[in-house]
């Protein structure tokens, strides 16, 4: 990380801003946006359980996935509470589940990976590449936090929005520390 945007040598990100967003279609209504947020943690808290007992016997990394797994249980929290707010009720996850099928069954992440795959893929990877895939997939929902705060109208579901781009900073930065200590 050391020399900022002006170092980077690697890969960039390419396509229309708007992509970040193809979950939602154009009408979504902050209830829809809200219910997929929460659906997508869902998938990562699950990911990151996984990794987290796959690396049992390397402690550092296994805490690390650990504290993301709490971490994403905060987020939903905050979401189930957001939508709560916002509908007066509880989510009726059928409805949401006939509109964006898999991903509130916990089986699509952040990044819009789906769980078993990326859960595979790390069976063959070591503490490197899946810190490297858990930094791409914060990286996302990063960008997606943005872009759903300025997509939403409701103002205490913008500032939610705001509040997890902010975590996912917090999230992004130890796992970039815990990467550099490793390459």
């Amino acid at each position: 990380m050391e020399g900022g945007i002006r170092a980077w040598k690697g890969m960039v990100a390419q396509g229309l801003p708007e992509a970040g967003m193809a979950f939602f279609s154009p009408a979504a209504d902050a209830e829809e946006i809200v219910g997929l947020a929460w659906a997508l943690e869902e998938g990562s808290k699950i990911f990151y359980q996984g990794v987290s007992e796959h690396f049992s016997a390397d402690k550092e990394a296994q805490k690390m996935f650990s504290w993301l797994v709490s971490a994403e249980k905060s987020h939903e929290k905050h979401l189930l509470e957001t939508y709560e707010a916002l509908t007066g009720a509880r989510p009726d996850f059928e409805k949401l589940r006939g509109k964006f099928s898999d991903s509130l069954n916990g089986t699509v992440m952040e990044g819009g990976i789906p769980v078993k795959e990326a859960l595979v893929w790390v069976k063959d990877k070591g503490v490197s590449e899946s810190l490297e895939l858990a930094i791409a997939m914060e990286v996302n929902a990063y960008d997606l936090y943005i872009k759903m705060s300025r997509a939403i109208e409701d103002k205490q579901a913008q500032q939610i929005f705001k509040k997890l781009s902010i975590e996912e900073q917090v999230h992004l930065e130890k796992l970039a520390g815990l990467l550099d200590k490793r390459v």
